[in-house]
């Protein structure tokens, strides 16, 4: 017995353990398990090489070789399949070939089996047995070598003509690495037995020159054309949202740089940190979530917007073996969010600027003439003070009865004036989404008031609210739906017409209406009325903020809102928002 078995047995051997490296980069990808499958083939075919040439009888080691086929025969078009899914290249030939080419390896595979066309027998040589080829041989060889070029062919068309330098470099050592098995096993293992000679048996060592491109490739560069799985870990680093692989305790298993950046420590601590504790406005239990908006404690328990998505992990048996956690950064977006829903408060006011300016005017008006009419009075009485008081006239006590009417009918305009500047400063207040606990019909009725100098002239209000509803809510938010629905109510009126608004309470919630008869809103648009930038307006008369903005904000507020509409007879808006019932007195 010779020691060449022993070349064999090591190539087996690394090809097993680059296979196994191979498919748990991810088990599921298609390039991961064909490249997987290829080296295997070629690590059972390495095998069954081992246990012929340790066999004294002719017959057993010729079992063997023809068995050896299941991991050699297919070589050709896993090659191809496998170039076909790393490079995604369009090659609608290959790929309509690739079934054909499969099922005329499988024939092959079962002729070497059954018959001795492919291999027709073993002889005795130095270093062990050798197979002879039979009269079929030569097909499988030029199925494997055909196969092999055009996925060279394709591999040098994507990669050396149209990718990335790093692409190319490892392209280059790839193709080093398949021409080990090109050259030499096509030498030893197909031409010259084809051509009678019987040398060493070196294909399945030569095909360690390729396991050996791949893992170099995947040490000097991170990832491996070849096995396209590798990619997780780097694409994973390169997201700019925080992961984390939880353990069922809530402890961090494995995490990416993102996510100790968002965090603001160290990533070697990340390991035994508890995630979930940080993050504030995440429900208990082991629900999944997606989207929720929470608040994340970072280093110096600074809290930052974020959005947090949760999935339970489970092995095949359905065991849960930790949480993979997503958080996005939003300081940007709530940033962004805010600047939106202020224009969009600033929009509302710009719709009401002529009418809160003649509101504004006219007790400004008023004041400026009751002021006029002080300021003589009080002239009269500086000049004729003595006179009058000589002459035994009653003028005194009529200016003073005169004067402060006036004085009372000023201080109201003045009121009138600060409280319309007050209503619109607050609607338009940048600073809005501090929660607080508000009565609902007043809110109502300070929208109402705002938007009355817009519609009194020829729309009818009429309102019907229930007892004292309260919310906990940001004021100036509610606001800002509320009057966005009053003013395209207002704005579907025509001429004249009525516009009603009802609160009431349903159980845990409350539920306001806001119904007109105006135009109402046609069918194939009603879809599309809470798209931001979505408006049936002309061209300067909108934005297309007001309700893409209302239904956000309500959705923050744990809300709804409904809309039916009647084309020619009017809509009715129904918004809901959750009943706050505490300790600070009663909501009915």
């Amino acid at each position: 017995m010779t020691l060449y078995p022993i070349i064999p047995l090591l190539a087996c051997l690394a090809l097993g353990v680059l296979g196994t490296v191979i498919l748990v980069n991810d088990p599921r990808d298609r390039a991961n398990q064909l490249a997987a499958l290829l080296v295997g083939g070629v690590c059972v075919w390495a095998f069954c090489e081992v246990l012929w040439n340790v066999q004294d009888d002719p017959v057993v080691a010729l079992a063997f070789v023809r068995a050896s086929a299941v991991g050699w025969i297919f070589i050709g078009p896993l090659m191809l399949d496998l170039c076909l899914h790393v490079t995604a290249a369009r090659a609608p030939r290959a790929r309509a070939a690739r079934p054909w080419l499969f099922g005329l390896a499988g024939a092959l595979l079962v002729i070497a089996w059954t018959t001795p066309w492919i291999q027709s027998g073993v002889v005795r040589t130095e270093w062990g047995w050798a197979y002879e080829t039979g009269p079929l041989y030569p097909l499988f060889y030029a199925l494997t070598l055909s196969c092999v070029l055009y996925a060279l062919a394709i591999g040098r068309r994507e990669y050396w003509l149209a990718a990335s330098p790093a692409e190319r470099a490892q392209g280059r050592l790839l193709a080093t690495g398949l021409a080990f098995p090109l050259v030499i096993a096509s030498l030893t293992d197909g031409i010259l037995p084809m051509l009678g000679y019987q040398p060493i048996r070196l294909g399945t060592a030569s095909f360690c020159g390729l396991a050996g491109a791949i893992t170099w490739s995947l040490h000097r560069y991170g990832f491996s054309l070849l096995a396209p799985g590798a990619f997780a870990s780097t694409v994973l680093e390169t997201l700019p949202d925080g992961v984390a692989l939880l353990r069922p305790d809530g402890r961090i298993r494995s995490a990416n740089r993102a996510m100790a950046r968002l965090l603001g420590i160290d990533a070697a601590a990340l390991p035994a940190l508890g995630l979930t504790d940080r993050i504030v406005g995440l429900p208990g239990g082991d629900d999944e979530v997606f989207d929720l908006r929470c608040e994340l404690t970072t280093r110096g328990d600074r809290r930052v917007p974020v959005s947090v998505s949760i999935s339970r992990l489970s092995d095949r048996l359905g065991a849960v073996v930790g949480k993979v956690v997503v958080v996005r950064d939003l300081v940007e977006v709530t940033s962004l969010r805010n600047h939106l829903e202020l224009s969009g408060r600033l929009a509302a006011v710009g719709q009401l600027a002529a009418g809160i300016a003649h509101e504004i005017n006219n007790p400004l008006a008023f004041v400026r003439a009751n002021l006029g009419a002080l300021r003589q009075d009080w002239q009269a009485l500086a000049i004729d003070w003595e006179k009058r008081q000589l002459a035994g006239e009653e003028q005194l006590p009529l200016c003073l009865a005169e004067g402060e009417e006036l004085i009372e009918e000023s201080i109201d305009g003045v009121d009138r004036a600060a409280a319309i500047v007050r209503e619109v400063r607050s609607l338009s207040h940048a600073n809005g989404a501090t929660r607080q606990r508000a009565e609902l019909n007043a809110l109502l009725d300070g929208v109402l008031r705002l938007a009355g100098p817009q519609i009194r002239d020829r729309i009818a209000v009429e309102t019907r609210f229930g007892p004292e509803l309260h919310v906990l809510c940001a004021p100036q938010e509610l606001q800002q739906v509320f009057l966005n629905l009053v003013l395209n109510a207002a704005q579907a009126i025509e001429e004249r017409g009525v516009i009603r608004v009802t609160s009431e309470r349903e159980g845990d919630e409350v539920a306001v209406e806001i119904e007109d008869d105006g135009c109402g809103i046609a069918p194939d648009v009603m879809e599309r009325i809470f798209d931001p930038f979505f408006t049936t307006k002309a061209v300067g008369e909108g934005t297309g903020l007001g309700l893409g903005i209302a239904y956000e904000i309500l959705r923050r507020h744990g809300g709804d809102i409904r809309v039916t509409s009647d084309p020619g007879r009017g809509s009715r808006f129904r918004v809901t928002l959750p009943l706050e019932v505490d300790t600070l007195g009663p909501s009915f």
